[in-house]
């Protein structure tokens, strides 16, 4: 079957893709060269007819020089004789030599003549009320004559076959000056008034070899650029076209070995049989289709059941989950009196030094005071889960809320060898909760100090944006590597078997940071340039800003 696909494939769709494509390109190229040849030749006929333009005018202002100085004065000879129209012709010179008046008129004549003998062009001068027999007008001239008189015409071109030769002949109108009525006073003319017409006549014969050869070479680059064009336009769509289509046989060959019959495609082009087939193929899918919605039907009576289970389930997993948070704020609430009962009984014992052995003192009031912050930040994290986090937002400066955190951070900080800097840009107020941002705080400072090396530093920036103020604290620890980065937000994260995990940690200090955070319109990330340690960024809005949305992390 794929072998008559491949002779079918070069005599049936691949003629007709060429036919077509040699129709169109042909056409294109057939106008492209009407156009092109008629826009030469064209170009070669006002080159000629500025020739004539040029060469009338070029006569015109010799017989105006000529008529300004009355005549020119030509000594005789056997091919210059006297004028019969001038009263005194000849002059002689004190040398005995004769010479002879030359008027525009015989000034004309003569260079015709010698013009005419040289092949490259001629003209003539005329007139209605000539002196000159010879200058009578031809019935053209005559009809210029009219026309120059009559309208404002300057000129008139007609191409005309003048013995065997084809001209161009450019008719001009010549107009009386006040020299010219000194020789012509019979004729009574006015100045400015048409006296005549000048003819100029150009042969066309170079200038038709000029158009035939511009359109030989046309004819030949533009035939070779058609070809060129159909051939690649055939090879590229035998590469891009009618190879995928070879492909595409090849695909339904394989598919007959599943049941579909590509023998029952119509006869026709290659499109037709592929056609067929996808019918063929439509109808098989049908079938598998209404076979597939009875399976999905019977599975779907299956996922229906398991979904029902699994919301029962979530409802019932959503029940234990608030029972963890109200257990979490009840035990909370409970262990927050005893404990601090403890740690003022633990304050009063170390004042009186009533202990003989203070240091346990000291170990039972700094295990008291971790206990308090652990309860309380359980207390704030249940708020910030159940949606009870309550803010007391009002303008405040940022700059003396972090000198607060830092000072009370300063003796984890001293202990450690830790110092603290402090890089602020001008003040600028925040509607922020005090107490709510100077736990974050506190909460970043302890963190970034616990994983500073000893004797280092940890710095906190702020930087002011038209819309929001950017807050970083940065310690030259070991870092967060950057697939922990978001997650050591969640609560109860720690990072296993990195050095960043601290012992005794609950794991919910950042994530109540975020949720402060995002409380107030802000983010908080870790910002990974990297660089040695990890800078915890948090940004909030100015007051009075009207936009929200991320703070750009750069």
């Amino acid at each position: 079957m794929f072998d008559k696909f491949r002779t079918s494939y070069e005599q049936r769709l691949s003629f007709k893709f060429l036919a077509i494509t040699a129709l169109i390109v042909g056409s294109s190229f057939i106008f492209l060269f009407i156009w092109l040849s008629s826009r030469q030749e064209e170009h070669i006929m006002e080159q000629v007819r500025k020739q004539a333009v040029i060469l009338h005018k070029q006569l015109v202002l010799t017989r105006q020089w000529v008529a300004d100085h009355q005549s020119v004065l030509v000594a005789k000879s056997t091919n210059v004789g006297s004028s019969p129209y001038l009263k005194i012709p000849d002059i002689n010179s004190v040398d005995g030599k004769t010479y002879t008046r030359i008027s525009p008129s015989i000034m004309t004549r003569m260079l015709a003549e010698r013009a005419e003998k040289g092949g490259l062009y001629s003209f003539k001068i005329t007139n209605s009320e000539r002196i000159n027999p010879g200058n009578a007008p031809d019935e053209f001239e005559n009809a210029a004559l009219k026309t120059f008189r009559n309208t404002s015409a300057q000129g008139i071109f007609k191409t005309e076959t003048l013995g065997s030769k084809a001209v161009m002949r450019y008719v001009a109108p010549v107009y009386v000056e006040d020299s010219c009525i000194k020789c012509h006073p019979q004729q009574y003319y006015k100045p400015g008034e048409v006296g005549g017409c000048l003819s100029v006549f150009i042969p066309m014969d170079d200038a038709r070899q000029a158009i035939f050869n511009n359109r030989l070479v046309l004819f030949g680059g533009m035939t070779g650029l058609a070809l060129s064009v159909l051939g690649l336009l055939h090879v590229g769509a035998r590469s891009i076209v009618f190879s995928r289509i070879q492909e595409i046989k090849s695909a339904i060959s394989s598919m007959d070995k599943e049941g579909i019959d590509s023998r029952k495609t119509a006869q026709g082009d290659e499109l037709k049989e592929i056609s067929d087939f996808c019918y063929l193929l439509n109808e098989k899918l049908k079938d598998q289709h209404e076979d597939l919605e009875r399976k999905i039907d019977e599975a779907t009576k299956e996922l229906s059941e398991t979904n029902k289970n699994h919301e029962s389930a979530l409802a019932r997993l959503q029940v234990l989950n608030q029972a963890k948070l109200d257990f979490f704020s009840d035990i909370s609430h409970e262990l927050r009196t005893p404990l601090t009962n403890i740690k003022g009984a633990v304050d009063i014992l170390t004042r009186k030094a009533s202990c003989d052995n203070p240091e346990y003192l000291g170990m039972i009031k700094r295990n008291t005071e971790y206990l308090i912050k652990t309860v309380l930040d359980f207390l704030d994290y249940s708020k910030i889960e159940n949606g009870q986090l309550e803010l007391h937002r009002q303008p405040h400066s940022l700059t003396p809320i972090i000198h607060d955190a830092a000072l009370a951070q300063k003796a984890q900080a001293v202990t450690k060898g830790v110092s603290l800097e402090v890089v602020e840009t001008p003040d600028v107020e925040v509607d922020i909760d005090r107490d709510g941002i100077y736990k974050v705080l506190v909460n970043l400072l302890d963190n970034a100090i616990k994983f500073s090396p000893a004797n280092d530093k940890v710095t906190i920036r702020i930087i002011h944006n038209h819309d929001f103020v950017k807050v970083t604290v940065k310690d030259n620890g070991p870092g967060v590597p950057e697939e922990y980065q978001s997650a050591v937000f969640q609560k109860f994260y720690q990072i296993i078997d990195h050095n960043r995990i601290h012992k005794g940690s609950a794991g919910i200090g950042l994530a109540i940071c975020r949720g402060i955070i995002e409380a107030h319109d802000g983010r908080i990330w870790i910002d990974d340039a990297g660089e040695k340690g990890a800078s915890f960024v948090f940004t909030l809005p100015i007051t009075g800003s009207q936009s929200r949305g991320s703070y750009e992390q750069s």
